[in-house]
């Protein structure tokens, strides 16, 4: 959240300089000029004594509360943005300021509760739609990581309708869609997150995830041509999944593609080698092309982590083939 809290930073000065009511102080517009310039510390210096005086200045709080904020101060920056919202600020962003303090300190209900008491006052910025993204932008992050994934999709995709975003944002949001077993939506904006960033092993790993749902449903349709596409797109991201590779397997199993199911089984068995089933349909593709020896190599591997009726019955029928 680094380059939102800059650009949050550099919007406010117009706010905090346009439209102001008459101060308590004549020289205000110094605190102001030492925030404009970034010299946040003479800014603080300049504004206690007032507030110390006048302890219901709620323009010099909102200020004190965005100096901390710049600062990294984030307790102190809710301290103050919180007085300025006892005072009744109708300023949007005391409460963004505030929203983003809280969010800073992990605090994502408060962060969330703050920018929903705001939400009215964007409405009358200069450029409230591009307040109004600011908003859904920080607010779908507070409930992505409250994995409340209904509420991040609503605000993220309004936040991406209002202004150009990054790629944590479409990161987000597919994760979200993933989350609410939208595979389709998930891989569509997952894919434009990797586009813009490539090197978040994150975005591949639930691109693999996703892609695996998606074959693995149309596995359960009988629709083998399709889950063997979307299966084969899914390693092309995530490669070490043991999984894709299973389901992988099962598509050319039922397409009767011994060898490729042989080889994507070999793959899945290298990756999860405590997994019974692994072995189990691999002797079962083995038994098909009468590899008998294989066969029987892989049910006895299957049946030593862990037995079953099934697998001893499948030992017994290739052992008994193997004498014919």
């Amino acid at each position: 959240m680094r380059r939102f809290t800059v650009l949050f930073t550099l919007f406010l000065f117009h706010v905090l300089v346009l439209g102001e009511p008459a101060p308590v102080r004549a020289d205000y517009k110094q605190a102001v000029a030492y925030y404009s310039q970034g010299q946040y510390e003479k800014a603080i210096q300049e504004l206690e004594p007032d507030l110390d005086r006048n302890p219901d200045w709620e323009f010099g709080h909102r200020l004190l509360g965005l100096c901390y904020l710049s600062l990294n101060n984030n307790a102190l920056a809710a301290s103050s943005l919180s007085r300025a919202v006892q005072l009744k600020s109708s300023a949007f962003p005391t409460y963004l300021g505030l929203g983003q303090a809280y969010f800073n300190m992990q605090k994502y209900e408060d962060c969330i509760f703050a920018l929903n008491k705001g939400e009215p006052f964007a409405a009358n910025e200069k450029e409230p739609e591009a307040q109004q993204a600011r908003l859904f932008r920080l607010r779908g992050s507070a409930q992505y990581r409250l994995n409340n994934f209904t509420e991040a999709v609503d605000d993220l995709t309004r936040a991406l309708r209002f202004s150009r975003s990054d790629w944590s944002d479409f990161a987000m949001l597919g994760i979200s869609y993933f989350n609410l077993d939208r595979a389709d939506e998930a891989i569509e904006t997952l894919e434009k997150a990797y586009s813009m960033k490539q090197d978040q092993d994150a975005i591949l790993e639930v691109l693999g995830k996703a892609y695996l749902k998606k074959g693995a449903e149309a596995l359960s349709e009988k629709q083998f041509n399709s889950a063997v596409q979307s299966l084969k797109k899914g390693l092309d991201y995530d490669p070490g999944n043991g999984y894709i590779h299973y389901n992988l397997a099962e598509a050319y199993l039922f397409q009767k593609k011994y060898p490729d199911a042989e080889k994507a089984l070999n793959q899945a068995a290298a990756l999860m080698p405590q997994k019974p089933d692994v072995y189990e349909r691999l002797g079962l593709v083995y038994e098909k092309q009468k590899k008998w020896d294989s066969a029987l190599n892989a049910y006895k591997e299957a049946q030593g982590i862990q037995p079953s009726d099934s697998i001893k019955e499948a030992i017994e029928r290739v052992t008994e083939n193997k004498r014919q």
